[in-house]
């Protein structure tokens, strides 16, 4: 038997080395990313991880039970990295940066979030909404915000800061500018951005705005 015959398996039947579950979800969210939820059948999801649909439904019931693995497999594990290293006690600043770079290395792996994020989670009707709003950890975002009041009851954060607004403002333009980096990159006819040059991006532009750095501190003393 020589090697390409070896690599080839009939559809429905995993190959010995891998999973066919998880195969299956990472053609779930690839096609998600794409199509989304509503556009996207089992048949089409077995078709892309080259299994049978008879496998699609011996692993997941229905629909409803695809996107509650979907969640709690992939997303939710991904929140749980950006958010629990938030603790008391931090300065706000050195917390918005962390959870800006860990959301970015967890993108990296996980590059279809940002399309899905913002069709099925921040989009109305979206059918990821209320199963991501389960896992958000409020008290972790809570930390953040009460961080931030206490930088603007020192004066050294704008009184205009919403601090709850802010977890919004960090996730939203993260997921935005990574989610549409191809057509930004299109529209302005330049080079793609880099994830980590998006990551930088967005924290000098939430923590200093459109004044460098070292400018804005020498006013807020």
């Amino acid at each position: 038997m020589n090697a390409s015959s070896k690599l080839k398996r009939s559809p429905g039947r995993p190959a010995a080395d891998t999973d066919a579950r998880e195969q299956l979800l990472a053609a779930a969210t690839e096609l998600f990313a794409a199509h989304g939820v509503a556009a996207t059948p089992f048949a089409a999801i077995a078709r892309r991880a080259g299994l049978t649909p008879a496998m699609m439904h011996y692993y997941f019931r229905d629909r409803d039970h695809l996107l509650d693995c979907v969640v709690e497999e992939k997303i939710a594990p991904l929140l749980a990295r950006v958010w629990d290293p938030v603790d008391s006690g931090i300065a706000p600043q050195e917390l918005m940066h962390g959870i800006v770079e860990r959301l970015v290395a967890g993108i990296e792996r996980a590059p279809w979030i940002p399309s899905t994020w913002m069709r099925e989670v921040l989009n109305e009707g979206g059918l990821l909404r209320n199963r991501v709003l389960r896992r958000l950890p409020l008290d972790k975002t809570r930390i953040l915000s009460s961080a931030l009041k206490q930088g603007q009851a020192r004066g050294e954060i704008d009184a205009d800061i919403d601090p709850v607004l802010v977890v919004f403002s960090m996730l939203g333009l993260t997921m935005m500018h990574l989610a549409t980096a191809a057509f930004f990159a299109q529209a302005f006819h330049c080079r793609q951005p880099r994830p980590q040059a998006i990551g930088r991006h967005v924290t000098a532009l939430l923590l200093n705005g459109l004044k460098p750095a070292g400018k804005r501190a020498r006013k807020s003393k």
